[in-house]
């Protein structure tokens, strides 16, 4: 017997004929293009520039999400010596179970209408692309990117798939630069090993636009740098110490010497709880490292929203630009902390 465990399976648009339906122009490529080279750019150290991306934990509301955008468009105008990218995240990856993002479950509630989170996904991501706004994600299903990947400056293989060989295989392919998060306990040469993999060609099974089983061969992607996300036993892991153990590493294995720094997740541990008001004082302590000139950070991820604090997907009605996973601060201090960050930085 076969298919025992499955209820069903239902048949999604294709690739081709999303990408079809909703497209982008000349223009839009342009920019798209222009965007990732800046940020390979900044992770090789040939710009200068630190590169912020900030956004909400995860998009659970088209509305909110384009409020929030509209805010970062500001942010980027006001703050023009800092590379601002949005963080978009669709996709969820769950310890145990949970919400696994608007992608998956844009009505939130368990309905599960993944053809409909394709296609409102890739509306957010063109409406915000034409508002001229760099898009950073997470990938976490590896045929996602086959509808989306066209619309992403920046994406980022997440620190329970880091290990991962299809991610790995996944991000030899990608078009744009990739940041690897250091596993949740803090391994960093996981993230190194994945950096590696990366660089060279594979050969896999895959979609092809078209929505067909097809044969990828890939020819390695060379734009890659590690993210350091803290770890569940120890918290911070962007100190002086862990700083010089990740530049030697990556200088022994001749790669990429940037670094970026989320400062939330498990850098926001204290007393084995996540604060994520704690990321102010995360950024405080980075810019002064930036203002030292001694070490390779060449960006940060903030978890931002209109709203600071998280609430329960299940406390309905949800209230306004509050984040469903993961605490965020809000606009008010994140424009502040940017604001800061600009000022300092063009006086370097």
């Amino acid at each position: 017997m076969n298919n025992i465990n499955v209820d069903s399976i239902t048949k999604l648009e294709t690739p081709y004929e999303i990408k079809n339906t909703y497209n982008i122009n000349y223009d839009d490529i342009l920019f798209i293009n222009n965007s990732r080279t800046i940020i390979n750019n900044i992770i090789i150290g040939k710009n200068k520039k630190k590169m912020i991306i900030v956004g909400p934990c995860s998009i659970h509301n088209y509305e909110e999400c384009i409020k929030y955008a509209e805010f970062i468009k500001k942010c980027i105008i006001d703050f023009p010596n800092i590379f601002i990218v949005i963080r978009l995240y669709f996709e969820k990856p769950r310890t145990v179970m949970g919400w696994k993002g608007y992608l998956y479950d844009p009505d939130l509630d368990n309905s599960n209408n993944i053809g409909k989170g394709l296609i409102e996904t890739r509306k957010l991501l063109i409406e915000i692309t034409k508002m001229r706004i760099p898009i950073a994600t997470e990938f976490l299903d590896t045929i996602i990117p086959q509808y989306i990947d066209d619309l992403i400056s920046f994406g980022c293989i997440g620190a329970r798939t880091v290990e991962s060989q299809l991610h790995r295989q996944l991000a030899s392919g990608l078009s744009m630069a990739i940041g690897f998060k250091n596993r949740t306990d803090g391994n960093k040469e996981i993230a190194i090993n994945a950096m590696l993999a990366s660089k060279e060609s594979h050969s896999f099974l895959g979609v092809n636009i078209n929505g067909r089983a097809s044969i990828v061969n890939t020819n390695g992607n060379k734009n890659t740098c590690i993210v350091l996300r803290g770890d569940c036993v120890n918290g911070v892991n962007f100190d002086e110490e862990n700083i010089t153990i990740t530049e030697n590493l990556l200088s022994s294995k001749k790669l990429n010497k940037g670094i970026i720094i989320d400062v939330s997740h498990d850098n926001t541990l204290e007393n084995g709880k996540k604060n994520y008001k704690k990321q102010i004082n995360n950024l405080e302590s980075i810019l002064n490292m930036w203002l030292k000139q001694k070490n390779n950070i060449c960006g940060v991820m903030i978890e931002s929203n209109l709203n600071e604090g998280k609430q329960s997907i299940n406390d309905k009605p949800l209230q306004y630009g509050i984040s469903i996973t993961d605490g965020c601060i809000d606009t008010n201090s994140t424009y502040n902390v940017l604001n800061t960050i600009n000022k300092d930085i063009d006086n370097m």
